[in-house]
């Protein structure tokens, strides 16, 4: 527990940009942007709200503790799982360039530029096989905190 706690801290320290002890909006944004990632304004602040205890507008340790607990529970997992099928226009388990697109133009509500792609795949596609398997999907923060996004919204 005290090594998952030190490794928490390294990657909170590396988000808090300011280091002020605090994760905010922008440092967020910024991290979304530095790794490739695709979100609103709105859905950044659904994020911070997610885990904001203290009503402050920002993501403190304890509340990074937090998310970091809610990246990787039982209901991220099937929000994730979702998330996953929508996207998956023709259900083979594997998203394609073209449905990644289709998927950002859903979720941004705009589509997305070539060099937006282009990241988002270069970080998805770990084996570099042109496509994205589940397990890719999964085991990346962005896709997981796109999850929580989910979970916030009203069903």
């Amino acid at each position: 527990m005290a090594a998952d706690k030190s490794a928490a801290m390294d990657t909170f320290k590396r988000f808090d940009i300011e280091k002020n002890g605090l994760i905010s909006y922008d440092e967020l944004e910024a991290l979304f942007s530095e790794i490739g990632g695709f979100a609103s304004k709105e859905d950044l602040r659904k994020i911070i709200k997610s885990v904001d205890e203290d009503n402050d507008g920002c993501i403190n340790f304890q509340e990074f503790l937090a998310l970091s607990m809610k990246l990787q529970s039982e209901q991220t997992e099937q929000s994730l799982q979702k998330l996953f099928s929508t996207i998956d226009s023709d259900g083979d388990r594997f998203l394609t360039r073209d449905e990644l697109c289709q998927g950002m133009t859903k979720f941004l509500g705009k589509a997305p530029t070539e060099s937006q792609l282009d990241t988002a795949l270069q970080v998805l596609d770990t084996n570099m096989d042109n496509k994205i398997s589940y397990k890719e999907f999964a085991d990346s923060i962005l896709c997981r905190l796109h999850a929580i996004i989910l979970e916030e919204e009203p069903s």
